[in-house]
């Protein structure tokens, strides 16, 4: 504990810059981790490389019990109309992240749904805060920007829910005595607000939960297959961790790379070039891949063409993504294993976090009514 204190004194005392960091200042302390996902659609690359792969990583950690949240509430809102597809879209990312070798052995599975203690707090922290602090969120005015420019035949309206939900988030983090929560750069406003409203919580009722610390993942945002600046299931512009090989190709082949490079010897830079961009993030022989980028850009006798590198390219995601595919199909055939998992888990931890809530509830006087005139 005093190395976390010890490092409260920081400039940024919120935010670690990834699990190597993270060996600095905990020792032999275990942390409780939170990590959600919401299960809006099927899982891509951009998740695998910038959270499950991660993911991995803290549950193979000593120092780290982690809870992984599927956020179902966070999607419902969007689907009142279609929860078949929610329902889906749920069993696809537990199936992915058991394919990913996530194991619920070594760390729980949790629905926040099935731990109806999550609306509870929320109900009860929405009073704690104020509608400017919530609404002032910028990931949140972005995500309304995104839903309000949504096409006609999409759901556009915005429920009060979702302007609540960076509240949402905050009980999540809260209940659990979650210490670390890993986020992206553009979602530490989340944690700010966790750890305003926890602190407040704390000064108001005299009681203990962690103020949570952002740990910033170390994995750059991956970019659409077209350079386009969002996801979009219409144009199939993301590969999907059940891409098939022949799938793989097709998104391979449509890659934006370089409008300039119409012959071998033009010469031209590389700064948008999608299969650079996977490159980068996918290929581990670094020293080939600056070679290629020599030959890409400067022209001489062996220059490379695009189609050699998406080849390459297909190659090593085939690598990666075919034995995901051959454990979907086995927890597919298994889907007891893939129930149990979700069920246990949340059940595993429901049981503390009951316990932790009426705790809070007794410090803020809300239960046993009249009882203290009882002799």
């Amino acid at each position: 504990m005093e190395k976390l204190t010890e490092w409260n004194n920081c400039s940024r005392p919120h935010v670690i810059e990834w699990i190597e960091q993270l060996k600095d200042i905990v020792w032999d302390k275990v942390l409780t981790c939170l990590t959600w996902m919401r299960p809006s659609w099927r899982l891509h690359l951009g998740h695998y490389k910038g959270a499950l792969e991660n993911w991995v990583k803290l549950q193979n950690n000593p120092n780290i019990k982690n809870n992984f949240l599927i956020a179902d509430y966070q999607v419902l809102w969007d689907h009142l109309w279609d929860t078949d597809r929610l329902r889906s879209s749920v069993i696809d990312m537990v199936i992915d992240w058991l394919a990913v070798w996530l194991d619920p052995e070594k760390s729980n599975f949790v629905i926040q749904s099935y731990v109806p203690e999550f609306a509870e707090l929320f109900n009860l922290l929405t009073m704690f805060t104020p509608y400017g602090v919530a609404t002032n969120n910028p990931t949140l005015k972005d995500e309304i920007k995104k839903i309000e420019n949504r096409w006609e035949w999409e759901n556009s309206s915005i429920s009060l829910w979702f302007v609540n939900y960076p509240v949402s988030q905050v009980a999540d983090i809260m209940l659990p005595y979650w210490e670390i929560v890993p986020v992206w750069e553009d979602q530490i406003p989340h944690i700010e607000l966790a750890r305003k409203i926890i602190k407040k919580v704390n000064t108001m009722y005299q009681t203990n939960f962690p103020l949570p610390l952002a740990m910033i993942s170390e994995t750059p945002r991956l970019v659409w297959t077209d350079w386009s600046d969002k996801m979009s299931k219409s144009l199939w512009n993301t590969i999907y961790l059940t891409a098939t090989l022949k799938e793989l190709k097709d998104s391979v082949n449509k890659m934006y790379t370089d409008p300039g490079k119409t012959n071998v010897q033009a010469k031209w830079n590389i700064e948008n070039h999608v299969v650079f961009k996977y490159l980068d993030i996918f290929y581990s022989d670094k020293q080939h891949l600056e070679e290629l980028k020599r030959r890409y850009i400067e022209w001489w006798e062996n220059s490379v063409w695009d189609w050699e590198l998406k080849k390459l390219l297909v190659k090593i995601l085939d690598e990666l993504i075919s034995p995901i595919r051959e454990k979907r199909e086995y927890y597919k055939d298994n889907m007891d294993l893939v129930i149990n998992s979700v069920e246990r888990g949340s059940q595993n931890v429901r049981e503390i976090w009951q316990q932790l809530l009426s705790e809070l509830k007794e410090k803020m006087g809300i239960v046993g009514y009249g009882r203290e005139f009882i002799k």
